[in-house]
C-alpha cells in the first residue's frame, strides 16, 4: 500500500518554484528584467524567513517567552533588510545576508527546536533540504 502523503511537505517543496522559474527566466527564456528578478527573489526569500519564523509561534498554548522572541526576530531582520534595499545597497550584499539569515534560522531551529526531539524527520528531510536547496538558487540567482 502506498504511504499516505504529507501535504505540508508536498506544499513546502511547491515553494521552490518560483526559484526555479525565476532562475529558469534569468538564464534561458529572459522575459523579466535582472532587477525585477533580483529584487522578487529577495523579496520571496524574505517571506519564507518570516513564515519559518512563525510557524514558532503556537498561539493555542502559551509559549515560553523566548520562543515567542525567536520566532520574531526573522520578522525584524527581514524589515531591515527591506530597508537596506531600499537604500539601494549592494544587491550582493542584500543576498550574502539573506544566505546568513537562512543559514542562521536553521542553526537556531536545530538547536531551540530539534535537537532534543527523537523523531528529527521534519529536519532531516524537510528543513535542512530546502534550506539547502534555497541557498543554491540564492547563489545562482545572484550571479
Amino acid at each position: 500500500m502506498p504511504k499516505k502523503i504529507n501535504f505540508q511537505f508536498l506544499i513546502s517543496y511547491l515553494g521552490l518554484i518560483p526559484y526555479v522559474l525565476t532562475f529558469l527566466d534569468k538564464y534561458y527564456f529572459l522575459i523579466v528584467e535582472k532587477e525585477v528578478l533580483l529584487n522578487f527573489v529577495i523579496y520571496y526569500s524574505l517571506i519564507i524567513i518570516v513564515f519559518i519564523g512563525s510557524i514558532n509561534w503556537n498561539l493555542k498554548n502559551n509559549p515560553p517567552t523566548h520562543i515567542v522572541v525567536y520566532g520574531f526576530l526573522p520578522s525584524l531582520f527581514a524589515v531591515i533588510i527591506i530597508i537596506l534595499s531600499l537604500h539601494n545597497i549592494n544587491i550582493k550584499i542584500i543576498f550574502i545576508l539573506i544566505v546568513l539569515l537562512l543559514l542562521t534560522q536553521l542553526f537556531f531551529d536545530y538547536i531551540i527546536l530539534f535537537a532534543n526531539e527523537s523523531n528529527k524527520e521534519v529536519f532531516n528531510f524537510l528543513r535542512l533540504p530546502l534550506t539547502v536547496l534555497i541557498i543554491i538558487f540564492l547563489f545562482l540567482i545572484s550571479l
